[in-house]
């Protein structure tokens, strides 16, 4: 869809509803719409008030999460048509915010930062660790959040805040319980989420527990949007017969056949009021099956499949922490959280005829020390701020297996450094807003400053046989904001703007990786050498906050300075080496490139009539870098095409009804990254046609006890692949939910 017809429906829409406002008496439901008064946990640690917020921020709540009925959280946030996400596999989904992904994008649960030193810088799939039956609400913080949140929030923060068990006057015990069950069509996959609350006066419990189990995903079948209308489809799949690795024809080429994966993940969460304090104990679990790495299970090499197995297995993600929050007295009020998060990822992966399996694991454990506090100097005056403390422990292992004999033995061949790797960081931070003229002139500013070590250690047998057994970095990050909203003439118009510093700190992925960037084009090796990414970020915008209208639009532009590419590096005097039977250049990591992203948005939510609401967004990025004064400007990976959202939304007391199109622009074969991170390979042709979907839902609360949810997804079950992903698209898809409450 072009940019032209969608400004000139917004328009068309915003001048309808300001004729409305003048000729009828103004409705008072505007439950569906944003408000300035809504408090938002993301703009500052301990939470704001939207009027007090500079920056554009988008809210996604339970309910909202309810009626999307989708299959993991980042499936959740490619719906809003704000967030862009990126798949490898569909055990996957790497959101994209500004430009940036991965590691340049913080996830943050309940508080406590979820990325950890081996976040990567290519694509993720953490997210889909975090159950989004058990959210509250998750808020996405477009921009620079460094001041807030520390290291890795150069594009943005993703803010996911869990249900809080809820006390009653009452006898402790049972409260509520829930049961939800799902079915999508376009992957058999069924979901099944249990909760229940036990409460009383002085306790308060929650508990939940969903099981996903996902089928081989269906492409679309009809070829719109592209002239390579056999690009996608799966017609050889790799399978063993008499101990021989063999090319399996599938029966259906538009089942994607080797994507299919399980997952459990489990929520609770204690609170108890001793006093004034209110003490939470929070526990997540989540454990999924081996998860294919369906990209790398499609790669051919000499008219052959190139792997045979390519599996994420284990991808465990645990998460415990302590919370105490000491109330608001004399206009102070204080929190304190402990935490500690283990995750393990391994990496199963054999060429195509060799006998030989590489089992690669590596184990974090993070510990996290957060205070916060809150401070009303006077009702005009609000300070936020706190310290951070941060710990990694890294430990990477490897083992090879012989799939004939069973055999296992020992490896070197690990992804991070074999005698393990730590980092610390700590922080002070402070906010402060100051209210000029409430709900009218707000001026809000902050600092930042962190201090961060990084250790690893390589054993002198290390599988590259490096000339070193140490890498170590330090550093010292100061950064700031400062920001204005001022209201304009215009009744519920505000004038927005922001100047943001963000950085974000090497970690041990990036320090200690060995990594095939590019299958048999690119070996990623260690750099012991390297400094902090760092960015200024600007942003311009428009607010328009009344009754029956919530507008948003604004544009920005991010310098990026020290930006970490790889570029050819020697290895023992030669630019290849030989890694996993084949000869690879060899890349190091380095903070040779400077860069920038610029980009504008535009998002609108109308109360067109009582009942009816329209929304619309449209996001368009632009990015370059280059690695020298004399080297010209290159297209930055992750920037993805043009994208975004139009729809239309009924409400009522029993009904909640929705059409929408998610839609987007193009993205040409010399727009991509030279750096091989956009995955040109998997796209048909080279580059990834403008797309869009038809997608319909519905939610009928048939009772106190009972409601039911339909959906149907891609209508017209069209055949595309969303940008820099390595799997195609869900087809047509059915979707069936049900909720039964106690």
């Amino acid at each position: 869809m072009k940019k032209q017809s969608l400004l000139i429906a917004a328009i068309f829409a915003i001048t309808a509803i300001n004729a409305q406002n003048e000729q009828k008496k103004i409705n008072n439901d505007t439950t569906e719409l944003e408000s300035m008064d809504e408090i938002l946990v993301s703009s500052q640690r301990f939470g704001s008030s939207r009027a007090n917020t500079t920056r554009q921020i988008e809210v996604i709540s339970a309910k909202q999460m309810q009626l999307a009925q989708q299959g993991t959280l980042a499936d959740v946030l490619s719906q809003t048509g704000q967030v862009f996400v990126q798949k490898s596999q569909l055990g996957g989904g790497s959101p994209v915010l500004r430009g940036f992904e991965s590691s340049r994008v913080l996830l943050v649960v309940d508080g406590v930062r979820m990325n950890n030193a081996t976040y990567r810088a290519g694509h993720l799939q953490d997210i889909i660790t975090v159950d989004q039956f058990m959210l509250d609400r998750t808020e996405v913080f477009f921009g620079s959040g460094s001041t807030q949140f520390g290291s890795d929030a150069l594009g943005g923060v993703v803010y996911m805040k869990t249900r809080d068990p809820k006390f009653r006057d009452a006898k402790f015990g049972f409260a509520n319980a829930n049961a939800n069950f799902r079915y999508h069509s376009a992957t058999s996959a069924a979901i099944s989420n249990v909760n229940l609350g036990l409460s009383g006066k002085k306790v308060a419990w929650i508990f939940s527990s969903t099981s996903s189990d996902f089928s081989d995903l269906r492409m679309g079948q009809q070829h719109h949007f592209s002239r390579w209308d056999t690009f996608g489809l799966r017609k050889y799949y790799a399978g063993r017969i008499n101990n021989r690795d063999t090319m399996l024809l599938n029966d259906n080429p538009y089942i994607q056949q080797g994507s299919a994966y399980t997952q459990n993940d489990v929520f609770t969460k204690l609170s108890v009021k001793t006093g004034n304090l209110l003490h939470t104990l929070n526990a997540q679990l989540s454990r999924t099956g081996a998860v294919p790495r369906y990209d790398r299970l499609t790669d051919m090499s000499a008219g052959k499949l190139r792997f045979a197995t390519w599996d994420y297995v284990p991808q465990n993600r645990d998460f415990f922490s302590y919370s105490l929050l000491v109330p608001k007295k004399d206009g102070l009020s204080h929190r304190l959280i402990l935490s500690q998060q283990n995750t393990e990822v391994g990496r199963v992966t054999r060429r195509f005829g060799n006998v030989s399996e590489l089992t690669q694991l590596d184990k974090v454990g993070m510990t996290t020390v957060n205070y916060d506090f809150s401070y009303n100097v006077k009702p005009a005056i609000q300070i936020q701020g706190g310290a951070e403390w941060v710990a990694n422990k890294v430990q990477s292992s490897a083992t090879t297996r012989n799939v004939n004999s069973g055999e296992i033995t020992g490896s070197k061949n690990t992804r991070y450094a074999d005698g393990g790797a730590n980092t610390m960081s700590s922080a002070l931070f402070a906010n402060a807003i100051y209210v000029i003229r409430p709900n009218d002139f707000i001026l809000e500013g902050g600092v930042r400053l962190t201090h961060y070590q990084l250790k690893a250690n390589f054993t002198a047998d290390n599988f590259l046989k490096l000339p070193y057994q140490t890498a170590e970095i330090s550093s010292l990050a100061p950064v700031y904001n400062i920001g204005l909203s001022k209201k304009m003439d215009w009744d519920g118009l505000f004038f927005k703007a922001s100047l943001a510093a963000g950085f974000r700190n090497p970690n041990v992925d990036d320090m200690t990786k060995l990594f095939e960037s590019v299958p048999g084009g690119k070996l990623v090796i260690p750099n012991k050498e390297l400094k902090p990414e760092r960015t200024r970020t600007l942003d311009l915008g428009f607010r328009l906050d009344r009754q029956k209208i919530h507008l948003e639009m604004g544009g920005y532009y991010t310098r990026i300075t020290q930006l970490l590419i790889d570029a050819p590096g020697i290895y023992n005097g030669d630019d290849s080496f030989d890694f996993d039977g084949q000869r690879t250049p060899v890349f190091q990591m380095g903070n040779s490139a400077l860069g920038y992203v610029t980009g504008g948005y535009f998002a609108a939510k109308i109360q067109l009539v009582d009942g009816l609401f329209m929304d619309a967004n449209y996001n368009s990025t632009f990015g370059r870098y280059k690695s020298g004064e004399k080297e010209l400007w290159a297209p930055i990976d992750h920037i993805a095409p043009d994208h975004g959202r139009l729809g239309l939304r009924w409400s009522s007391k029993e009904w909640q009804c929705e059409a929408f199109m998610l839609f987007n622009g193009r993205k040409i074969r010399r727009e991509y990254s030279p750096s091989g991170e956009d995955n040109a390979q998997y796209a048909p042709g080279g580059q990834t046609p403008a797309w869009q979907t038809y997608n319909a839902r519905a939610s009928w609360q048939v009772s106190k006890n009972f409601a039911a949810s339909f959906a149907v997804e891609n209508l017209l079950d069209l055949n595309y692949r969303v940008f820099a992903s390595g799997i195609s698209a869900s087809g047509r898809n059915l979707v069936a939910s049900v909720k039964v409450s106690f």
